[in-house]
């Protein structure tokens, strides 16, 4: 099993996150406070006293009541989004104990699948598997891991692993939506069979799961429902249209569900979370890792997409998850205006691609 760094536990989560907030962002503040304002117009003549009286320093006031600005507004935007998007709540929801909870996980055969599975049974939870490929050796005899056989874009198979799952270890507290499937072509190519399968796979299965598991959560008023979407959810370019559509179609969904919790459910202890990271490195995208890399993409790596989903369930908070926290910027891209929005898709779009079709010309 692939050691994971430690995780957070529950009856540290809210501390955890007051005192990270302290450190990160109070303490520069209050230090960049006292140079611009704090320092005495009168000093004892030493080494000190000197440098704080600098005329660089002096005359470099402005920048550092700017940056202090900026800071502020960063920590006050960063504090606003977690809170929103725990359901307005500032502390973490109370009630969760691990190895108590149950899990289930969607594609939990492929490599963020099986590295979820291992991260949450590392801390007590037990988990459903729901798969059409076999369990990875690994986790066959693993005791609190119940595999289940099942298609997620057929309900009945859903219900059916449902009753499974419920004799065997409970109802389950948590779900993530992990499954999708990937295949690049163009419109213009793609089969009719293929077309109708990715958008099962990547976005009707999350309505027929939550048909399913979502209420007893609402009965319970607690949950948490993780939607493992992609930053192609806001870009759609040539090859992967299918896909996009399927992760903007997963966001939406995400969102919708969020808003339905809270207001027609009356459940705000039902936590959402959605995770939208850049190209993975995993089994399923092994022929696109050559074309990502040579058009100057990201490989990431399935513990840096995986380790702050685990992060966000142990905290017991819902939230949204940009991977890397710098590709957070794409998100702002729908609100460009049109002609700097095809600037930038043109310049991704125009980049070389292995497409062999009649309709392509070069």
């Amino acid at each position: 099993m692939t050691k994971r760094p430690s995780l957070p536990d529950a009856a540290g989560s809210t501390l955890g996150t007051v005192s990270g907030v302290a450190l990160k962002h109070i303490l520069p503040a209050a230090l960049v406070l006292a140079l611009v304002y704090c320092i005495p117009d009168t000093l004892e003549q030493d080494t000190v006293s000197k440098f704080l009286r600098s005329r660089w320093l002096v005359s470099g006031k402005p920048i550092l009541r700017l940056f202090l600005v900026l800071g502020i507004v960063r920590s006050l935007n960063g504090a606003l989004n977690s809170w929103a998007t725990n359901n307005w709540r500032v502390t973490a929801h109370e009630g969760w104990v691990w190895d108590h909870e149950v899990a289930v996980v969607t594609g939990g055969s492929g490599d963020i699948g099986q590295a979820l599975v291992e991260g949450l049974i590392s801390k007590g939870v037990r988990v459903a598997v729901l798969d059409i490929q076999e369990l990875p050796s690994r986790l066959r005899d693993n005791e609190k891991v119940v595999f289940v056989k099942c298609d997620v874009t057929i309900p009945s198979e859903i219900a059916a692993a449902q009753e499974i799952i419920q004799r065997t270890l409970g109802h389950p507290s948590i779900l993530i939506n992990n499954a999708g499937i990937v295949r690049t072509t163009t419109i213009l190519d793609e089969p009719e069979d293929h077309l109708r399968k990715i958008v099962a796979v990547n976005l009707m299965a999350h309505w027929f799961t939550a048909k399913v598991f979502l209420p007893h959560m609402l009965s319970r008023n607690k949950g948490h429902i993780v939607t493992v979407a992609s930053l192609a959810a806001f870009m759609a370019l040539p090859t992967s249209v299918d896909y996009s559509a399927t992760k903007a179609g997963a966001l939406a969904f995400h969102e919708g569900l969020a808003c339905e919790l809270k207001h027609l459910y009356k459940a705000p202890g039902v936590m959402t979370t959605i995770a939208l990271p850049d190209f993975v490195k995993t089994q399923m995208t092994k022929a696109y890792w050559a074309e990502v890399e040579a058009a100057g993409g990201i490989l990431l790596t399935v513990d840096q997409v995986v380790d702050p989903i685990l992060k966000q369930i142990f905290l017991r908070r819902g939230g949204q998850i940009f991977v890397p926290k710098s590709r957070a910027v794409v998100s702002f891209i729908r609100g460009w205006p049109n002609w700097l929005q095809e600037v930038v898709r043109d310049i991704i779009g125009r980049k070389d691609r292995a497409v062999d079709s009649p309709w392509v010309r070069k």
